[in-house]
């Protein structure tokens, strides 16, 4: 039912006589949501497979293969089109967790569309490529890791450097504190040992360590204060610089929406308000139609238009704060709707597919139409999450099933169309 996601074969990598899975690479098939959890090391492994089997390639092309002088039709090199897949995705992969809109993604995305239709490489500007540039993408793969494993790095020696300052602080609030008992208890002998004195030696003697003790309480009372803002600062700064990372790392960079990190977060605490409130809570999932052919066809911009139009169409007609709209991974989207009934699922559902039929996509011969399938089910009080979410997806491929761009609801199990496709 679904289109296969870019992840699904990610753990792939090219040689000349076939493929190969990277050892530590992910199993099973991933969507795009995924991409941004990646761990680095994982990454790295993984991006040092591509980079060994883009070598192999260049090393297993003769002179005889490379274009003549001049030549202006595109020299084949034998490498299986399954092959070349692997690589995008790869490259696609590394793009989606180079964060949102940044030039390093804007290149990994340019050298992903050379490997696979022959678009001029990001260093060759507008120039016809009359081959794939496997020396060129080799040495910008590389580039790039060392570059991201250095930003890395920076962001580790942040904390680091904030946990030392904690460590400093504390030690000089130590050492002052040491101080200044080491005075308090030379005051109070001087006044122990005028106790034995005179009264009036005594009452000397007395009011002095008073004042004394006094002014230590104060200093004392000053220094921690002072530490506990300058502590308070660095933490207030971390906290937001923390933020903003997993902000960063929650949104899908290509619609712009939640990822699946945070749907699959957010629907058992929306699981768990509904049975505590008894309020009704809705979920949908919704699939774009044929979307691999837009991609075979039109070109993966194209599929990437409509991606993007479509999440903005999503975010249009689910408007409300309390709505979750996330890129599930790949061409699918899951909503949470709270405060909505089986009912108010399929209408707004139907507004939905109305709004995609009038869609009209730029594509690179001819507008580009398309449509989606929505499966929608309402929440039961008690239910798991994994429940409803399961029961949401077979509404889904009900509306696949019976012949795309339409609505099925499934509550309990019966499963009925929107009334416009049926």
């Amino acid at each position: 039912m679904h289109s296969t996601s870019p992840l699904s074969i990610a753990g792939y990598w090219v040689r000349p006589r076939g493929l190969r899975r990277c050892v530590d690479s992910p199993s099973g098939g991933g969507r795009a949501g995924d991409a941004a959890a990646t761990t680095l090391p994982r990454r790295l492994k993984c991006v040092g497979a591509l980079t060994i089997s883009l070598s192999v390639n260049v090393r297993h092309r003769t002179n005889s293969e490379l274009p003549p002088p001049g030549a202006g039709q595109i020299v084949p090199d034998g490498i299986p089109d399954a092959a070349l897949d692997a690589v995008a995705a790869i490259l696609r992969a590394l793009r989606d967790t180079a964060g949102r809109e940044s030039d390093a993604a804007g290149r990994l995305e340019a050298w992903a569309r050379h490997i696979l239709v022959l678009t001029a490489p990001p260093r060759a500007g507008d120039a016809v490529s009359i081959g794939r540039d496997w020396v060129g993408l080799s040495s910008h793969v590389v580039a790039y890791v060392r570059e991201d494993r250095a930003a890395v790095s920076r962001s580790i020696g942040e904390l680091q450097d904030t946990v030392w300052l904690v460590i400093e602080r504390l030690s000089q609030a130590i050492v002052g504190d040491a101080a200044s008992d080491a005075c308090a208890s030379g005051q109070l002998e001087r006044l122990r040992a005028a106790a034995g004195g005179s009264a009036a030696e005594l009452k000397a003697t007395a009011l002095e360590t008073v004042a004394r003790l006094s002014e230590i309480l104060d200093e004392k009372s000053t220094r921690q204060l002072q530490l506990a803002r300058e502590l308070g600062e660095r933490v207030d700064i971390l906290k937001v610089e923390l933020e903003d990372i997993r902000r960063e790392a929650d949104i899908d960079p290509l619609t712009k929406l939640w990822n699946r990190g945070v749907f699959e977060r957010e629907l058992p605490r929306a699981m768990q308000v509904r049975t505590l409130l008894d309020e009704p809570a809705c979920l949908a999932m919704v699939d774009i139609d044929g979307f691999k052919q837009i991609n075979d066809v039109h070109g993966h911009t194209t599929g990437d238009d409509a991606l993007a139009a479509i999440a903005s169409t999503l975010v249009r007609y689910f408007p409300r704060r309390s709505d979750l709209v996330t890129r599930f991974g790949g061409d699918e989207f899951a909503l949470i709707l709270p405060a909505a009934t089986a009912g108010d699922g399929r209408r707004l559902a139907e507004r939905l597919l109305a709004a995609v039929r009038a869609l009209e996509l730029p594509g690179p011969r001819e507008t580009v139409r398309v449509t989606v399938s929505v499966g929608v089910t309402e929440a039961l009080p008690g239910e798991s999450a994994d429940s409803c979410f399961r029961r949401a997806d077979r509404a889904l491929y009900e509306a696949k099933a019976r012949g795309r761009d339409r609505v099925v609801v499934i509550a309990g199990e019966s499963a009925t169309p929107s009334a416009a496709a049926a």
